[in-house]
Parts: C-alpha cells; sequence; structure tokens
C-alpha cells in the first residue's frame, strides 16, 4: 500500500518520475506496477538485428506519457549497462547488432533537460549531439542511430536553433511527422504518443494494479477490525473496482475523454487509480495507509473514503484537483451534480415504496457496505424529518446525495441503462447513443444508424438557418443579406441531398480519431466536421428544440464556420450567373417546420 501511494497525488519531483517509482520500488522490495507500452513491440523491433533497415527514432508526446520508460526498455533491449541508466546522466550510447551489422545507438531520454554544454558521449556540446541525429534521419545506412525522447512542445524547439543544412531538413521532417505527414523524406521512425487511446492505456494500467500479487498478501495478512477487514474502505475500494460493470462504465468515460480530443498520460492515468483506491479526505495527503484504517474506523469516518468520490478528486482540496487535468476530464460530465426524478426518487423514498424498492435493493443495499447503508439511512431519515440547511447553507444528506447519483452512475446495469436513463446523470445526455450508434459501428466498418444521421442533420439545419426546421433529408444551406453567419439565415442558397444523388450525400463516416461529418457536393468535393462528444451533444439538443447558444457558443460558432466552407465549395462549383439576373430564394416554413422556398425576382427601374 506504501508503495501504490507513490502513484497518487503526492508530492513529488515530476521531472525524474519514473526514476522516482524505480527507487521506491527496490526500496521497499517490491515488483512496480508495469505493462507494456502499446507502441514498446514496434519500438523494439526496431533495435532488433534483422530488422530490414535503421532507422533513428523519435519518442514524443506530452510530460507522464511514458517516454522515459520506453527508452529504459530499449536501453535494456540494447544489453546497455543498467548502473549507468541509473544514473542522472541524459545521454547513453551502446553498441548493437541492427539491421545486420554493428552500430551504435545513442540514446536521449529527455532533450528537454539536455545541458547545452558537454560533453555528452563523444559530442562536445548539445549543438553537435542534434547535429548528429539530424545527419542519420537523411543517410541511408546510418553507423549511428538515436532515440530521443522530447516533450511535442520543446521538440521542435530544439531544432528551430540550428542553422545547418542537415538540422533544416531535419526540421521539416519532424514538422511533417509531428501532423501525421509520411511523405516528407526522413528515415526517422516516430512515435506520437498522445495519440495512443485512453481507454486502452486504462485497461493496461487496470489489469497491472489488479493482478499485482501485493493484493493476495493483502487479503492474507487482514484483520478483522482494521486493514484489509471487511469494513476497510481500501478493500471495499479494490473490490469495486475489480467489478467488471465497474470497469466497463469506467472505461466508457475513458472512450469518451477519447472521442472528446482530450488525452491523459499513463501517469495520470495510474494516479487517479491510487487516488481511487487509496483516497481519503481526512489521511495524510489525503491517501490512506494500513495503519490509518483502524483509527478511521473508530471515528466512524472510514466511508468518506468512497471509490465514487475518490475518482472525482473528492478527497483532495479544491486547488490541487483543480491542478489535475485528469480530474478536471472527468468533472467535465457533471456526474453527481445532475439530477434526474428517477434515480433521486430511488434514493429518497426506494426503501418504502413498493414500486421503486427493487431498485433501491438491487442498486443499494447488495452494494453497499452495512455501515455505509446505515449512515445514509440516518441522514436521509434527518433530511426528511428535517430539511432545514446547515450552517454551510445547505443539509448534508444532499452532498451525500451528489456522491449517491455517482455510486449509481457505476451500478446500473446494462440492461438498465435506457430504463433508468443513465447518461441523464451526466452533462452528455446524448453520450450513450454517441458511444454505442456511432463510435462502435465505424470501428466496427458498419454504418451509423440513418435516424441518428437524421437527427443530426435537422440540427444542423436549424443552426444553418436559425429556424425550427423539421426536415432531415436534405441539408439546408441559406445565408442573410448581412452574412452566411446570422442568427436568422432565410436566403436560399442550395439544397443537398442526404441520401446519395447526383454526386450529392452526407454521411458519418471514420476519419482518423473521430467520426467525421461529411457533406459530399459533388463528385471528389467533400467538406468535413469532426464530430466529437460537445458538437455530437450539441447537434442533438438543437435537434430536441434547444437553442443552439444555450448549449455551447463554440459549437455554434464551429457549426456556422462548418456552413461557410460547404458555401465556399458550392461556389466553386457553380456556373457564374449572368449578370442582369437578380433573383433570390425566399426560405419558409409551413406549421408543421416542413421548408418551402419562393422565387424573388427583382427588376430593375
Amino acid at each position: 500500500m506504501r508503495f501504490l501511494r507513490q502513484y497518487g497525488p503526492i508530492s513529488q519531483n515530476e521531472n525524474m518520475y519514473d526514476e522516482h517509482i524505480q527507487r521506491a520500488a527496490r526500496r521497499l522490495g517490491v515488483r512496480p506496477i508495469d505493462f507494456p507500452h502499446p507502441v514498446e513491440t514496434e519500438l523494439l523491433g526496431l533495435l532488433k538485428p534483422h530488422t530490414p533497415a535503421a532507422t533513428s527514432i523519435v519518442l514524443t508526446g506530452t510530460a507522464g506519457d511514458g517516454k522515459s520508460r520506453l527508452c529504459g526498455k530499449a536501453w535494456l533491449a540494447l544489453n546497455g549497462d543498467e548502473a549507468s541508466w541509473a544514473s542522472d546522466e541524459i545521454y547513453h550510447e551502446a553498441a548493437a547488432e541492427i539491421a545486420g551489422r554493428s552500430r551504435t545507438v545513442g540514446v536521449v531520454r529527455d532533450l528537454t533537460g539536455l545541458p547545452p554544454d558537454g560533453p555528452h558521449g563523444p559530442y562536445p556540446d548539445k549543438r553537435t549531439l542534434l547535429a548528429a541525429i539530424s545527419r542519420s534521419f537523411l543517410e541511408e545506412d546510418p553507423d549511428c542511430i538515436f532515440i530521443v525522447a522530447a516533450n511535442d512542445g520543446q521538440l521542435m524547439e530544439a531544432w528551430r536553433r540550428l542553422e545547418d543544412d542537415a538540422s533544416v531538413a531535419a526540421q521539416r521532417t519532424l514538422e511533417a511527422r509531428l501532423v501525421g505527414d509520411a511523405t516528407e523524406p526522413g528515415r526517422v521512425a516516430f512515435f506520437h504518443l498522445s495519440y495512443v487511446p485512453c481507454a486502452e492505456l486504462l485497461d493496461l494500467a487496470l489489469d497491472a494494479i489488479l493482478l499485482h500479487e501485493g493484493w493476495a498478501a493483502a487479503y492474507a495478512e487482514g484483520e478483522a477490525d482494521g486493514f484489509f477487514g471487511p469494513d476497510c474502505p481500501i478493500r471495499q475500494n479494490f473490490e469495486l473496482i475489480s467489478h467488471p460493470s465497474f470497469r466497463t462504465r469506467l472505461r466508457q468515460l475513458f472512450e469518451l475523454l477519447d472521442l472528446s480530443e482530450l488525452h491523459v498520460p499513463i501517469r495520470r492515468v495510474l494516479l487517479l487509480l491510487a487516488n481511487a483506491i487509496l483516497g481519503h479526505p481526512r489521511a495524510k495527503e489525503r491517501l490512506l495507509s494500513p495503519a490509518d484504517i483502524r483509527p478511521r474506523l473508530k471515528q466512524g469516518d472510514a466511508h468518506l473514503g468512497d471509490i465514487h468520490q475518490n475518482l472525482f478528486g473528492a478527497n483532495l482540496t479544491q486547488p490541487r484537483r483543480e491542478s489535475l487535468e485528469i480530474m478536471e476530464f472527468l468533472n467535465r460530465f457533471g456526474i453527481g451534480e445532475e439530477t434526474t426524478n428517477r434515480i433521486d426518487n430511488i434514493l429518497l423514498f426506494g426503501a418504502e415504496d413498493d414500486a421503486l424498492k427493487p431498485y433501491y435493493d438491487a442498486l443499494l443495499v447488495e452494494r453497499m457496505p452495512a455501515s455505509r447503508l446505515e449512515h445514509l439511512r440516518a441522514v436521509r431519515n434527518s433530511y426528511l424529518e428535517r430539511p432545514e440547511v446547515d450552517a454551510d447553507g445547505e443539509h448534508p444528506f444532499l452532498n451525500l446525495m451528489a456522491g449517491q447519483r455517482r455510486a449509481m452512475f457505476f451500478a446500473i446495469p446494462p440492461g438498465q441503462v435506457e430504463e433508468l436513463n443513465l447518461w441523464s446523470l451526466t452533462v452528455f445526455s446524448h453520450a450513450g447513443q454517441f458511444l454505442d450508434q456511432v463510435a462502435t459501428p465505424l470501428r466496427r466498418s458498419e454504418r451509423v444508424p440513418r435516424h441518428i444521421l437524421a437527427r443530426l442533420v435537422n440540427g444542423l439545419n436549424r443552426v444553418f438557418t436559425g429556424m425550427l426546421v423539421s426536415t432531415d433529408r436534405e441539408l439546408l444551406l441559406a445565408t442573410s443579406l448581412s452574412n452566411s453567419g446570422a442568427g436568422t439565415s432565410q436566403l436560399l442558397e442550395d439544397r443537398v441531398s442526404v441520401a446519395p444523388r447526383r454526386g450529392e450525400r452526407v454521411d458519418i463516416l471514420p476519419d482518423g480519431r473521430l467520426p467525421t461529418l461529411t457533406v459530399q457536393l459533388d463528385a471528389g468535393v467533400e467538406v468535413r466536421l469532426s464530430l466529437n462528444l460537445v458538437r455530437f451533444e450539441f447537434l442533438m439538443r438543437v435537434a430536441e428544440g434547444a437553442l443552439p447558444s444555450s448549449f455551447s457558443r463554440e459549437c455554434h460558432e464551429d457549426i456556422l464556420a462548418f456552413k461557410s466552407k460547404i458555401l465556399a465549395a458550392l461556389n466553386q462549383l457553380r456556373e457564374p450567373a449572368p449578370s442582369d439576373d437578380l433573383s433570390f430564394r425566399l426560405l419558409t416554413l409551413n406549421a408543421a417546420g416542413e421548408p418551402a422556398d419562393e422565387v424573388i425576382e427583382v427588376a430593375y427601374a
């Protein structure tokens, strides 16, 4: 447990994180939490004797993505000296047989921390080393290759300061690889670790933590009235996070982070899981240790270490919680703060109401430790008898309700997701549809259901026109006398068929990491909009009747910019209008919201 705390939100040297963890593991005599990185096999394959060609390697991404750890794995694969790697030196060299012959491999495990002055191995300073790395990118069969780890921001900054021809060419290569362009010449294997889905990292980290042999020892040494006894919050949290349904729901949140273009590095995934299991607002550094359990049980506040609260950083101070991007990302879902009458009625009246009692028993009684259930009932009864607020302005039960909504979010089984309207417990009430009916079909190379596309088209039409249009079979491209981004646009420029017709179509297609809403105006003429979670929720809400600016002004502007791009592409396809033709089509709606247009001709006086 003391070792698991090292991964949590405690004060430590972030720049030496991997080295800190390895030293802690050796000191405590435990195996570190380790798992193969998703790119590890491909990376190490480039360092083998029979690899087709020798190439330098660049590892980039944000802090905590595992760059230093991968460099360490590569160093071991090269049979590098472990004592040398354990030193504070940033640059290391080893000889190895790669692609059929012996070569020198230089490893820069942290380009940002590399001092300007050397020496760095045989290189007198940083500039000379970077120039040698640049030459290795351009040579067909280099004698010396390099492995370079750098945060994405600092990577290009280091090369921009160099002026020799090889370094300028290397800079162009790196810039191209950063944006996914593999056509720029240069022999370099480029790994952007921030593009690894965080849902995949969650699976790997959960398996590594939950299957660690330390848990078997904890059960063996458990104390009936203390550490790892039946009422121990660490044990309760461990058993909850091990449950398949809990893991599935947590993974769905991480999938939605991926679909929101929010990246969570490995370091933060491990921090989240350590805090979820060990968190407690009254423990030292807000994380429990074995010695804390018996005092917490005696004081009757062990329940404050609830995993459903810890996952969202409720055990941490507000400044610390807000400084951790993973906590901030998860709190964007609003789980616990969003309410539904059905869920709140189960929590308030489920113990006595015959219709609600089956849900109350299955979702609370059967899943909650007896001590926590007793506490919940006592505070609930107090609230029902005297709902007056306390000195802080609210009744304690209201805070407890937020925690129980979070618990219900993870407890509702798949078969009751629609019945209990699970995703209405979040800000993104259509998130389940985005996962199940958009992201999952596209991942399986299947089509998105017609009714989902229809709703999105209806949402687009309402934003494009500023009117309560009901049509979803065609896309209405309208402007106003002032500009295409006006609030209400009634000058109809054209209609684009959703179903394929004369080169036109509207569809949702996979494109990289996100689904893409594609408007095809003619063969080879497409305009695309990346469909992240926020944009999907926005369009679905607008299709239901919400005002465009009520959910996200930024999304509203994004959709209007998308319309402008479609109109620009449409103008490129059109034949120039005769100079003496002055007419326009005025868009009107009938009582059912169905569009019609009337041609208005302007005559010369």
